[in-house]
């Protein structure tokens, strides 16, 4: 008699980016759809995680605990209340689970998430040509969440014949194409009042594709550092 072993199958890679979008109308009426990225790396012995929610211009949001026993993948961030548990399919090609925050319990499928072509591309663009002493154009930054992550922030500036400024700023899901008025540029150093309820200050570097500054809101004043794009 002949014993056969079983052959051995290896265990999906939950290692790398996935995706999702959550349908939020399914529980309330009007809802978004919130595209969600999970990020799953080695710690240890285990896993760590981080969640982005683009959407919400927030990034990096740290989960406190991140399982997978080679089937079900599992994470809580109880940062913002949330949890996620799902089961990965064989060729690990997507896993499929429930995303739970508060009341809410909605089925979330994620995908293996690679980010687009064009992004990348305008990676490794270089600036365009800048006009010394000229602050115009688009400053991107992000500003850290005391929770943990990072919000995303654009601020447009234009400069008016006269040589004052104007500014708008883009930040998803807090604020798109908000116009801040007139701000105040003397020099090298940049001050943006944010409809009276939080200030940006900021020195621009010597090549004048940066700038070194604050966010302050009431009490709470977090680094922002702005490049220019």
């Amino acid at each position: 008699m002949l014993f056969l072993a079983a052959p051995a199958f290896a265990q999906p890679s939950i290692l790398g980016d996935w995706t999702g979008v959550l349908d939020i109308s399914a529980v309330q009426p009007g809802g978004p759809q919130l595209t969600l990225v999970l990020h799953v790396m080695e710690e240890g012995d285990g896993f760590a995680a981080t969640l982005d929610s683009p959407d919400q211009g927030a990034f990096g949001i740290p989960a406190d605990e991140a399982t997978f026993d080679g089937e079900t993948l599992a994470f809580a961030v109880g940062s913002i209340g949330a949890s996620y548990t799902g089961t990965v399919n064989t060729d690990g090609s997507q896993i499929e689970g429930t995303f739970n925050q508060g009341p809410m319990e909605l089925p979330l499928v994620l995908m293996p998430y690679e980010a687009a072509e064009e992004m990348a591309a305008a990676a490794d663009t270089k600036p365009a040509a800048i006009k010394p002493g000229d602050y115009s154009g688009s400053w991107a930054g992000a500003m850290p969440i005391p929770n943990g992550g990072e919000m995303r922030l654009t601020f447009h500036l234009t400069k008016a014949e006269d040589g004052s400024y104007t500014a708008v700023l883009d930040a998803p899901g807090q604020a798109d194409n908000l116009d801040l008025g007139e701000i105040m540029v003397q020099g090298r150093s940049v001050n943006i009042d944010i409809m009276g309820q939080a200030r940006f200050t900021g020195t621009v570097a010597e090549d004048e594709r940066s700038m070194e500054g604050e966010m302050a809101q009431g009490d709470q004043k977090q680094p922002v550092t702005l490049t220019r794009q």
